[in-house]
């Protein structure tokens, strides 16, 4: 469990010049999926066991760069008894895990349409299986008290707390009588939340699941969320769910100091890695994010925004279906005929 005294277990770089700024870097990405052929991809007949390290192998040198790395998990590890699945229930091996923390990441966001898709026993075990490789777990929770509590990172002496929250849970009911288990978009409960981090942190994350599935545009009512929730405190909203990219924009809020200043909205970082193939499906994008922290003025600079284009390359090798995160634009290809409209994830 982390309180609001977690501090990554990554060192410091250096002494600080007293009279300098510190800076950090973020790297974010979107839909870590597991359809049916990706988990058995990874599986070994021999040893009966899973490897999903060749998904990131690619990527891992520009992800474990950032100071922290955050991904939005849409699977639950809810353990082989309750069954390996893809769509449209989620279910995967707790390899996965292992590979996602190889690969450099330390923030996971659980909190998205499928996190109910092995009911409560799979929300609780994917917490336990995160922290168990020293993942921190963000948007879905154990008991009541760990709701409650504010998830943050200080690096280079800058503390910077992550939020998360779902639209929905795929028709799976979140229980009554613990509604801790998963956080929904509600406004009043995402501005407490808000207020509280702010008190504790230098900087806020929120990461967000919204939106409409394969829409390449934002919303209006994503736009006005995120707008609303930047000018409430947020320095930066991350979105997750339609499966594709979505522009993101700077937006001007007035700060804590009454100055204007500006921060920034994903609306959409699309699939990192998914078996889906239906236009645009398989790009992402890995967002980097310098945040700057003014030591004479007290104040937080959302300094720089780089994108970075990934996609899902699937080939046959040895006679399974491999799946790999490649870095820059999906070269062309012929289009694919005969494809129905997209299901519903």
């Amino acid at each position: 469990m982390y309180d609001e005294n977690t501090i990554s277990n990554r060192q410091d770089k250096g002494q600080l010049n007293p009279v300098s700024n510190s800076t950090i870097t973020i790297a974010a990405v979107g839909d870590v999926m597991m359809h049916d052929g990706q988990i058995w991809s990874g599986y070994d007949s021999e040893t009966g066991l899973y490897n999903y390290s060749m998904f990131f192998q690619d990527v891992k040198d520009e992800i474990s760069s950032a100071d922290i790395a955050m991904a939005n998990l849409e699977t639950t590890l809810g353990g082989k008894e309750l069954k390996f699945t893809g769509y449209p229930k989620f279910n995967s091996p707790d390899e996965l895990a292992d590979a996602l923390k190889d690969a450099g990441f330390d923030i996971i966001m659980t909190s998205n349409n499928h996190c109910l898709d092995r009911g409560e026993k799979g929300v609780v075990r994917t917490i336990d299986v995160l922290e168990q490789r020293r993942l921190m777990a963000v948007g879905t929770s154990r008991t009541a008290g760990e709701r409650d509590r504010i998830v943050i990172k200080e690096i280079n002496g800058v503390k910077i707390a992550f939020l998360a929250y779902t639209y929905g849970t795929n028709g799976n009911p979140v229980p009554k009588d613990k509604p801790y288990l998963v956080n929904l978009i509600e406004e009043d409960t995402i501005l407490k939340d808000l207020t509280k981090a702010r008190q504790s942190a230098d900087a806020v994350v929120v990461y967000l699941h919204f939106g409409q599935e394969y829409q390449r545009v934002a919303s209006e009512q994503q736009k006005k969320l995120a707008k609303m929730l930047l000018e409430k405190g947020a320095d930066v909203v991350i979105g997750s769910h339609p499966h594709v990219t979505q522009p993101g924009e700077w937006v001007r809020v007035i700060g804590p100091g009454g100055e204007m200043v500006e921060r920034y909205a994903a609306y959409s970082l699309g699939n990192f890695i998914s078996a889906q193939r239906f236009p645009y499906t398989d790009e992402g994008v890995i967002l980097k994010i310098t945040i700057e922290k003014d030591l004479q003025q007290n104040r937080i600079n959302v300094k720089d925004v780089d994108q970075i284009p990934t996609w899902v390359d699937k080939f046959k090798e040895d006679g399974k279906m491999r799946y790999v995160i490649r870095l820059g634009k999906k070269p062309p290809l012929k289009k694919i005929s005969g494809l129905k409209s997209p299901p519903s994830l």
